[in-house]
């Protein structure tokens, strides 16, 4: 067993740092912390090592090695930590007797056909995702870690040549409390030694690099401060400055702000105009502050803007809050192809967006894309007409009802076909939901001072197993979801056979429809939706069947006497004038508002009405001897 590795810290040292970089971390802040919370797993038998060494075909480099025997069999590391041989053995065949094809010059790879491009290596960490920590156990860069996308879609290696002086460096970062998100793909080195290495690079890709290694330190020196406002101010023209924006503005605001002026004055535009958007989400707080600063220059040189920079304008506009949509409306003429699809997109983010830009292309049928663009971005809006033209749009394209199963998709002439019918499928299902969105903005507009009342979904694939993506079928009696997920509250169970589901509805004397965790999967509370549970494992017996917009089958309660429904939007009320039994009824914060049916209701002596937008009021004064709560 190996005790010590040349050149490396010892074990104890070792230790005493990870004890320090725990202690340094105590919040688990760091990205990853709270994965492997600073402990190393048991060390590996040697057992072990030499029974995965013989699986691979080779031995692992020493200091990796001496780590597993010593430290511990996987556990505290960069990112989520580092994987224990058991974790390792299933990822990969290693082919450690041909030659790598990874190595430090290649930063991404296409993984098209047959080869093990990933061999010569093993996964030793997880980053997330498709991310993973690497180490070389072949070739002529063994013992070395990179880090590695699975697809090959981004390849890195870390300057340390050797497996602990990687992980050294990890736990000299946590202790010094760096931001070890990015853990080695900056620079090494603490300020002074990164200031010195700017001024002593030859190659401006590793000035840059110094620059920007800034980003780990948590707080700036004065004397940091101070280059940077220097090193960053010589690179106004540079083609893209998105790399530096964050270190200028923690320079200074007002340096940040200088550096974006003086790159506009020399006239880049459409560049400065990206670096806004990207400062927007990763830069500065105040975000409606740096839109509303640059909204005039923006605007001013709307016009002269190349189509490209459109989505990057109409993205800061939209920041500003305070931009008209027939401010930038003439861009959709301007625009073509795909670049026409995402302006149409962004225009309907504004607040003023009128449907009458909408109502013409979702009228035609030359360009398909751009309809479903229309689609996705139509307003929100109960127009009677806008529902009119989505009514339009899925007769049109009612074939797409069902998406047929494809053939041989390696037949040019199959994908074609299978293509037209996918864009056909989403078409018409766009409309459907578009009209649905457009139907409850009708029965449920936004009123100040009012909760709107939640609207009701479910997971689509749910949906597709219960059967509820299909046509109903003829003569079919509906159930909603959640008057079902009621039932089996009630009862305990849920009705077996269509026998019961007519008797079990027709014995109902209670019934109370609330959202909770029994009935509710997810919450939006921004869209006031939820996500309901299913109401059973299985579809429900013909004839009858599940809908989501259907409350009918209250109506067929007909000993129904105490009915609750609270804080949901329901589609339509009229199985009230069914529910003659009725002596108790609580309707609080729904989208109930046409008093005059309740009028249909002979018993009913008590009524919650409150946060209800009522009309037809004076109905109310006929119901004698009501107790009614508004």
């Amino acid at each position: 067993m190996c005790d010590a590795v040349e050149g490396a810290p010892s074990w104890e040292e070792l230790r005493q740092a990870l004890e320090r970089a725990r202690a340094a971390d105590a919040g688990l802040e760091q990205f990853g912390a709270k994965a492997h919370q600073y402990r190393w797993a048991p060390p590996a038998a040697l057992t072990e090592v030499e029974g995965f060494e013989r699986e691979i075909g080779t031995r692992l480099p020493e200091d990796y090695r001496a780590f597993l025997l010593q430290a511990g069999n996987g556990g505290a590391g960069p990112f989520y930590g580092l994987f224990s041989l058991e974790q390792v053995r299933e990822a990969w065949p290693v082919e450690s007797e041909r030659m790598p094809q990874i190595a430090p010059q290649i930063q991404r790879w296409d993984p098209q056909g047959p080869d093990n491009w990933k061999r010569g290596c093993i996964p030793i960490g997880g980053q997330g995702c498709t991310y993973f920590t690497c180490l070389m156990v072949a070739g002529p860069d063994r013992g070395r870690v990179f880090y590695l996308e699975y697809e090959g879609a981004w390849i890195f290696f870390p300057r340390e040549t050797t497996f602990l002086s990687w992980y050294s460096r990890w736990l000299r970062e946590v202790i010094g409390g760096y931001d070890t998100g990015w853990f080695a793909t900056r620079l090494d080195g603490d300020e002074a030694a990164l200031r010195r290495h700017y001024a002593q690079a030859s190659e401006e890709d590793e000035r840059l690099l110094a620059i920007t290694s800034m980003e780990k330190f948590p707080a700036l020196s004065e004397e940091t401060k101070r280059f940077l406002t220097g090193a960053i101010g010589e690179r106004a023209a540079i083609p893209d400055a998105r790399p530096l924006l964050k270190l200028a503005h923690r320079a200074s605001l007002a340096f940040y702000h200088r550096f974006l002026d003086e790159r506009w004055e020399l006239g880049a535009h459409e560049a400065v105009l990206g670096e806004l958007v990207y400062s927007l989400y990763h830069v500065v707080p105040e975000r409606t502050d740096l839109a509303k600063r640059w909204r005039d220059r923006v605007l001013d040189a709307l016009p002269d803007l190349p189509p490209e920079a459109y989505g990057s304008t109409l993205t800061i506009l939209l920041q500003c809050g305070d931009v008209k949509l027939e401010q930038v409306a003439f861009l959709l003429d301007k625009a073509v192809g795909d670049t026409k699809n995402k302006v149409l997109v962004q225009l309907g983010r504004f607040p003023d967006a009128d449907i009458r830009l909408w109502l013409p292309l979702l009228r035609q049928r030359e360009d398909l894309e751009l309809l479903s663009a229309a689609l996705g971005s139509v307003p929100r809006t109960g127009d009677v007409q806008l529902r009119e033209v989505l009514m339009e749009v899925q007769r049109d394209f009612s074939a797409g009802v069902e998406l047929p199963l494809h053939g041989d998709l390696k037949d040019p002439k199959e994908r074609e076909r299978y293509a037209d019918c996918r864009q056909k499928y989403d078409i018409y299902h766009a409309a459907c939901s578009a009209w649905q969105d457009a139907f409850h903005e009708a029965i449920d507009p936004a009123v100040e001072g009012i909760p709107r009342p939640y609207r009701l979904g479910m997971a689509y694939h749910d949906m597709h197993d219960l059967g509820m993506d299909r046509p109903p079928p003829p003569g079919g009696i509906p159930l909603h979801p959640l008057v079902a997920l009621a039932v089996w509250e009630e009862r305990g169970r849920s009705p077996s056979t269509a026998y019961d589901w007519k008797r079990d509805l027709e014995r109902t004397k209670r019934l109370k429809l609330r959202l909770c965790q029994s009935t509710v999967r997810a919450w939006d509370e921004e869209e006031r939706r939820v996500t309901l549970r299913w109401p059973d494992s299985h579809l429900p017996p013909a004839p009858y069947y599940y809908d989501l917009r259907d409350w009918s089958a209250i109506g067929r309660m007909s000993a129904l006497r105490d009915l609750a429904i609270t804080e949901i939007c329901v589609e339509d009320f009229s199985f009230l004038a069914r529910c003659k039994e009725l002596r108790t009824l609580s309707l609080r914060n729904t989208n109930f508002t046409d008093c005059r049916m309740l009028l249909e209701l002979p018993k009913l002596r008590t009524m919650d009405l409150s946060l209800c937008r009522l009309t037809y009021t004076e109905a109310l004064e006929e119901l004698q001897g009501v107790d009614i709560r508004r």
